[in-house]
C-alpha cells in the first residue's frame, strides 16, 4: 500500500498498464493530474493538442495504428464536451480510447449551483459515446477504475471508456494499491459452435470470407490469411476491414461495402458484389454488417452465413446467421483453422480459377469507372512504403478515391471515419505518427475537413510529428456539391468555400508546404515530403473536382 493523491493514482495506474503516450489539454481542473505526470514525463509522453476534439481523435488514431489503447485527458464541462465528436467516432469504430476528465468538486457535483464548468449531466453525455462511463468519488477508487477499463478493452468489444474525477478528489491523499498490468486472453469461441462453423465452411461449394475491422482490432491478419489458404477460398474486406488481408494476395478480392450507390459507380454491376451474392456460404468475421453498407444497398447474403464477432449484439439484426460464434477474431480464426486442418473442402470445380478471374474483373471495373482516381492512387502507392499508414477523411478524395483505388497491403494500414464526421483524418494521422514514429503516415483529406483541426499543425511541429497531409482542394464541401449537381439540378447553396493559402499557413507554423496541380507533380512532392522530419502540407489543386484531377 502507498499513500497517493488521486492525481498520482491516475498516472501510476496508467504506467502500470503500459501507457506511453497521452493526448490532451491542460486545465485548472486537472492541474493535480498534470503535476503527477511531471514526475513521469520521461516514461509517458504528453502531447498537448489545440482542441479536445483533436485530442480524442489523436488517441483514436494512435489506438487504431498501434493496436494499443489510446489515452486522452480533457477538462470539466466544455473540455469534455468538445471531445464528443472524437469519442463518438471511436465508439462507432470500436476503438479503445480511455478518456479521463474532471468534474466539479464532489460536494458540488450535480447540485447545479454554478460551479466552474458545471454541466447538467456530464456523465450522461460521456455515456452516450462510451461503452462504460463512471464517476470516481474517492481517490482510492482510481486504480480499480483504470484497471477495469483495460480489462474491458481486452475482453469486450473495445469501445471508448470515460472516467470523470472531481477536481478536489485529484488532490486528496489515501492509501491504495496499484493493480499490476492486466494480461488477459481474449475470449475464444464455443467449441461446439466452432465445429459447426468449420463443417459449414467445408461443405460449401462456393465459399468466401468477408473481413471487418475486428480483424484489425485483434491483430488477426495472419490467422485470416492462414484460414483462407487452408480452405482455398477468397477474402473480401469491408471498408473498415480494408487491408485485413494484403490486397495483392491472390485470394484477396479487395474491398466491398462502401457507402451509398451515389458514391459508387453502378454498384449493382460491381463484380465483387455479384460474386458475393453468388456464394452459398460466407464467413463474416469482425464486422457488425452495418445497415448503410448492406441492407441499404439491397445486398443479398448467401443462404449459409457464419458470423464471428466479439460482440453478440449485431448477430441476426439484419441477416439471420446459420452459425454465430461469439469470440475474438484471432482466437476464433485459429480455432476454425484447427478444425478444418487436414480435411478436404467441397468447393465446386473451377471455383479457384473463377476467383482469379473475379480479381481481374474487379481491377478492370475500377479502372473503367474511376480512371483518374486510380491513376492518382497508383501514383501515391508508387512512392510509399508497403507498411505506410493511410488515413482518410469523409472527403471525396477518400470516399470516392483511396477507399476503392488505393491498395492496402498490411494490417492496420488504412483507416476511415466510421461515424463519417469531418475532420477525422488529420488528428488521427498525428496520433498514428505518435504511435508509429518510424512508419510513413499519409493523411488524405479535403480542404473543408482539414480546416476542422487545422490548428493541429502547431501540435505536430511542437512534438516532432511528421505525417504528410494531402489536402485535395476544390474550394468546396465536395461531396455535398456533387450531390447538389447530380440530385438537385445544380442548385448550389452552402457548398462553396473561401480557403486560406494552405502553403503559407503551413510555413507560418514552421511546417513544410507544397502545391501541386497534376498527378505528375504529386508523386515527387509526396516522395520529398516523406523524407522530411517536419510535417508537410501538400495543397493538391482540384478546381474541377477530384474525379477530373489528372
Amino acid at each position: 500500500m502507498a499513500k497517493l493523491s488521486g492525481g498520482q493514482a491516475v498516472i501510476e495506474s496508467l504506467l502500470a498498464q503500459g501507457v506511453d503516450t497521452i493526448f490532451g489539454i491542460i486545465s485548472v481542473h486537472t492541474l493535480d493530474i498534470y503535476d503527477a505526470l511531471y514526475d513521469h514525463r520521461d516514461a509517458i509522453r504528453f502531447i498537448s493538442a489545440r482542441h479536445e476534439h483533436a485530442a480524442a481523435t489523436m488517441a483514436d488514431g494512435y489506438a487504431r495504428a498501434t493496436g494499443k489503447p489510446g489515452v486522452c485527458f480533457t477538462s470539466t464541462g466544455p473540455g469534455a464536451a468538445y471531445s464528443m465528436g472524437g469519442m463518438g467516432e471511436a465508439y462507432a469504430a470500436s476503438s479503445p480510447v480511455l478518456h479521463i476528465t474532471s468534474t466539479a468538486e464532489e460536494g458540488l457535483y450535480t447540485r447545479g449551483v454554478g460551479a466552474t464548468h458545471d454541466t447538467k449531466d456530464q456523465l450522461g453525455m460521456l455515456n452516450a459515446v462510451s461503452q462504460w462511463a463512471c464517476h470516481v468519488r474517492r481517490p482510492e477508487e482510481v486504480p480499480d477504475r483504470i484497471y477495469e477499463a483495460f480489462v474491458r478493452f481486452q475482453t469486450q468489444r473495445p469501445r471508448p471508456i470515460a472516467i470523470e474525477i472531481p477536481v478536489d478528489v485529484q488532490s486528496q491523499v489515501a492509501e491504495m494499491e496499484i493493480p499490476v498490468r492486466s494480461e488477459l486472453s481474449p475470449p475464444q469461441g464455443d467449441p461446439a459452435l466452432v465445429e459447426r462453423a468449420a463443417r459449414a465452411l467445408l461443405a460449401g461449394k462456393r465459399v468466401a470470407i468477408w473481413a471487418g475491422s475486428g480483424v484489425h482490432r485483434s491483430g488477426a491478419s495472419e490467422e485470416l490469411v492462414r484460414l483462407a489458404e487452408t480452405l482455398g477460398v477468397p477474402v473480401l474486406a469491408t471498408q473498415e476491414g480494408k487491408g485485413a488481408i494484403p490486397e495483392d494476395h491472390p485470394l484477396s478480392l479487395g474491398m466491398l461495402g462502401g457507402l451509398s450507390p451515389f458514391l459508387r459507380p453502378n454498384s449493382a454491376q460491381d463484380p465483387a458484389r455479384a460474386f458475393l451474392e453468388s456464394l452459398d456460404t460466407l464467413l463474416v468475421v469482425g464486422s457488425s454488417l452495418s445497415y448503410v453498407k448492406t441492407k441499404a444497398v439491397g445486398l443479398r447474403m448467401p443462404p449459409n452465413l457464419v458470423h464471428v464477432d466479439i460482440d453478440p449484439d449485431p448477430m441476426g439484426k439484419l441477416y439471420p446467421a446459420s452459425v454465430g460464434v461469439v469470440g475474438d477474431a484471432r482466437m476464433v480464426l485459429r480455432q476454425i483453422t484447427a478444425a478444418v486442418q487436414g480435411k478436404t473442402a467441397q468447393l465446386a470445380p473451377g471455383f479457384r480459377r473463377e476467383v482469379s478471374e473475379v480479381k481481374d474483373k474487379v481491377s478492370k471495373y475500377w479502372w473503367q469507372f474511376m480512371p483518374n482516381q486510380m491513376r492518382t492512387m497508383e501514383a501515391i502507392r508508387g512512392v510509399t512504403a508497403r507498411d505506410a499508414v493511410f488515413i482518410g477523411d469523409a472527403s471525396v478524395s477518400a470516399l470516392r478515391g483511396s477507399t476503392y483505388c488505393l491498395p492496402a497491403t498490411e494490417q492496420r494500414t488504412y483507416f476511415m471515419p466510421h461515424w463519417l464526421g469531418l475532420g477525422f483524418a488529420f488528428p488521427a494521422a498525428a496520433g498514428a505518427k505518435a504511435g508509429l514514429p518510424d512508419r510513413q503516415v499519409v493523411c488524405i483529406t479535403g480542404d473543408g475537413g482539414f480546416q476542422f483541426n487545422i490548428q493541429e499543425i502547431g501540435t505536430c511541429v511542437q512534438y516532432g510529428l511528421n505525417p504528410v497531409v494531402l489536402v485535395f482542394n476544390d474550394n468546396a464541401w465536395g461531396i455535398l456539391k456533387l450531390r447538389q449537381r447530380d440530385l438537385m439540378g445544380g442548385r448550389f447553396i452552402g457548398t462553396d468555400l473561401v480557403n486560406p493559402d494552405f502553403v503559407k499557413l503551413a510555413e507560418s507554423y514552421g511546417a513544410n508546404g507544397a502545391r501541386v496541380a497534376s498527378v505528375k507533380e504529386l508523386a515527387p512532392a509526396l516522395e520529398a515530403a516523406l523524407k522530411s522530419d517536419v510535417i508537410t502540407i501538400i495543397d493538391v489543386q482540384t478546381p474541377n473536382g477530384f474525379e477530373k484531377f489528372r
